[in-house]
């Protein structure tokens, strides 16, 4: 769970319908009804954070996903010399943290404001909850969870191909 610690986040309050628009209002909510995303909501909490702020780091073993509102977040790994490396930047309606969520391992990159983001995560403990009181929401979830991982490590694998036989995205 995102700590007071962090400095640059702030928790908002909002009421669950508010979180249910917010959700509507992004392409990740495509796939559920508005009874599924009200149902949905809560179980997130909103967050804001200004420009620069990291909103989970490298090796933090702290289980939550989280879903873009508005802003943009890099997805940064450092080598061994602190060489910061981008690996994604995502926008409003894509998620992030999602890996740890699922496998329980540490994070296995940085997360960073490129702008001014506001954000809702659903942490493990949140998503279990969820599991027990509303399982086919909760298998919903999974699903589109499962969905998107698929997504990425199919482009991930598409752009090892090119590094690998040397061709750039330009050729």
């Amino acid at each position: 769970m995102i700590t007071a610690i962090q400095s640059g986040l702030k928790r908002l309050d909002m009421t669950e319908r508010r979180i249910a628009e917010l959700l509507d209002e992004t392409q990740w909510a495509k796939d559920f009804s508005w009874n599924q995303l009200f149902n949905l909501s809560g179980y997130f909490r909103v967050y804001r954070a200004v420009k620069g702020a990291e909103l989970f780091h490298e090796g933090q073993r702290e289980h939550s996903l989280g879903i873009i509102i508005s802003g943009e977040i890099d997805i940064v790994k450092y080598d061994f010399q602190q060489k910061e490396t981008v690996l994604a930047r995502l926008r409003a309606g894509q998620t992030f943290g999602e890996m740890s969520l699922i496998d329980d391992e540490p994070r296995s990159a940085t997360a960073m404001a490129v702008s001014d983001v506001m954000f809702l995560f659903i942490s493990l403990d949140d998503f279990n909850r969820l599991g027990k009181e509303k399982a086919p929401l909760a298998l919903a979830l999974l699903w589109k969870i499962s969905r998107q991982l698929s997504q990425r490590l199919r482009r991930t694998s598409g752009q090892l191909i090119e590094y690998l036989s040397g061709a750039t995205p330009d050729e």
